[in-house]
């Protein structure tokens, strides 16, 4: 019987990121997906922003959910502090449930001091009770306040994230590290994986990094191992960063191409 997951996040005019690419992911591993926004994108040709909805709009789409049975949630993109506070009161009615909390903070239109507010309400209030958190490489970085440069301090930063969160952490290193390889790191407790694969050439990322963490939400609410859901969800990038989809000149968004994933690592 399929799954009910919830996504929590902000919403994509290019479908490749937030919540619509979640919806996508969480039906590809034959899961049904609900959402809760709580920010709208736009981009025009001078202009990128993201507009975030009111904590009362947060609050209310939660409260609409109170009664769901839900198997798993995602959280990606959060703009307000106080979005940060209605999430976590909802977590704490719904315990028991794999949570992958995906801490988008890379906003452009966001000062440094906002920024800053949203990362420490990220670190404290919701990292903490993920089962997994997912950053990637630059979003670690903002977290450790250090630089990230190649695969051993990807390993040490791992390790050190983890031990300060007290959950599972997986850095997705992406293209950003040198060599051929796309290589992602997972910490549990005191075991540490590295996951590689050949880095992919195709310009239609956009939503990747979302794709993986949902393609995680969707494995764990059928209590997969962590292990081998990052396994899979880097299997599910790579194929879909294969299929992406040209939406505007130079620009492209993440597809897996609509045909569900098999839920066994290959």
């Amino acid at each position: 019987m399929e799954k009910l997951v919830l996504t929590i996040g902000g919403s994509d005019p290019y479908a490749g990121g937030g919540v619509q690419t979640d919806l996508k992911t969480f039906e590809n591993h034959r899961q049904f997906g609900l959402s809760v926004l709580t920010a709208i994108v736009t981009n025009t040709k001078d202009d990128f922003s993201i507009h975030s909805l009111a904590p009362e709009l947060v609050r209310q789409q939660l409260q609409s959910l109170q009664n769901v049975n839900l198997a798993a949630i995602k959280i990606g993109l959060i703009g307000q502090v106080e979005q940060v506070k209605e999430i976590k009161e909802f977590l704490r009615l719904k315990p028991g449930i794999p949570i992958v909390v995906d801490p988008v903070m890379v906003m452009k239109e966001h000062n440094g001091n906002a920024q800053k507010s949203i990362k420490e309400a990220l670190f404290s209030k919701l990292a903490p009770l993920a089962t997994l958190v997912t950053p990637n490489l630059r979003e670690a970085e903002q977290f450790l306040h250090h630089p990230i440069t190649n695969e051993s301090q990807l390993v040490m930063a791992t390790q050190q994230l983890a031990k300060m969160l007290g959950v599972a952490v997986v850095i997705k290193g992406g293209n950003r590290l040198p060599g051929a390889d796309a290589i992602d790191c997972l910490t549990i407790e005191e075991t540490t994986t590295t996951f590689k694969g050949k880095k992919q050439t195709q310009a239609f990322e956009n939503g990747a990094g979302c794709a993986f963490s949902a393609s995680l939400a969707a494995q764990l609410s059928e209590q997969t191992a962590i292990s081998t859901a990052v396994q899979i969800a880097k299997e599910y990038v790579a194929d879909g960063l294969k299929k992406g989809v040209a939406v505007a000149p130079n620009f492209g968004s993440f597809w897996h191409g609509g045909v569900p994933v098999l839920k066994e690592a290959k």
